[in-house]
């Protein structure tokens, strides 16, 4: 069985080396960062948010760095190009082609995504990232990221419940660059549907322990939008 958002770093490398769905992972990162600079991610965090006088307010580090390129610089030209496909109640779902590379012919590489932003700092956001892959046995797995400002406290990972009801294992962040960080998981096929039938489901990102930035998203849309998503694997 798959870990539910715990990947470790020998399953990590596992996933990397098979074959070229390590190239549909690095097009899917550029389509997931180009998400983010759209979003509207790129003020830094305010430190004048207020937790109702509880707690004291977020360190002005949490948020995307204004030095590691500006917002709104042109984008890289060599870029893939991405199309949106189709949209189900905020669910994005977005392609750009892939090149024939290393014996590999030439496909396509598709994510779904949405974005948002926790009401307790509208400068700081989540934008997640589903892509559906064939694993060697035939069977389609489901793989989420989450994009979030730089300066959250890395150990915490991001937390997940669905319809106020917490889940199992957390999204556990990879790496960071200057604009954002990022957390990876594989969706078991127990926690796919709790997705698929719920009604929201809430993100917690933290800048220390105990201090959570929710971001919501409605499911409504998503059932529909995975439908679509896999009309794209393996293509």
């Amino acid at each position: 069985m798959p870990v539910v958002f715990g990947i470790s770093g020998g399953y990590a490398r596992h996933i990397l080396n098979k074959g070229n769905r390590i190239v549909k992972f690095q097009k899917l990162c550029q389509l997931a960062f180009a998400t983010v600079i759209l979003a509207g991610l790129s003020g830094v965090a305010s430190a004048q948010d207020q937790t109702q006088g509880q707690t004291p307010p977020p360190p002005p580090g949490l948020g995307p760095r204004v030095s590691g390129g500006a917002p709104g610089a042109p984008a890289d030209p060599n870029a893939p190009k991405v199309e949106t496909v189709a949209t189900h109640n905020g669910w994005v779902i977005q392609c750009s082609d892939l090149p024939a590379q290393n014996g590999q012919p030439a496909g396509k590489s598709c994510g779904m995504s949405q974005t948002g932003k926790t009401d307790k700092n509208e400068a700081i956001g989540l934008s997640l990232i589903v892509n559906r892959v064939k694993g060697q046995d035939g069977k389609t797995q489901t793989m989420m990221r989450a994009l979030v400002p730089i300066g959250v406290y890395l150990p915490t990972g991001v937390a997940m419940e669905i319809d106020g009801t917490a889940l199992e294992g957390r999204m556990s962040f990879t790496r960071c660059n200057p604009r954002a960080c990022e957390a990876f998981g594989e969706a078991s096929d127990a926690t796919m549907k709790k997705f698929l039938k719920g009604k929201a489901v809430t993100f917690y990102i933290y800048d220390r322990p105990g201090n959570g930035f929710p971001v919501k998203f409605a499911l409504n849309g998503f059932p529909d939008g995975i439908t679509d998503l896999d009309k794209y694997v393996g293509k």
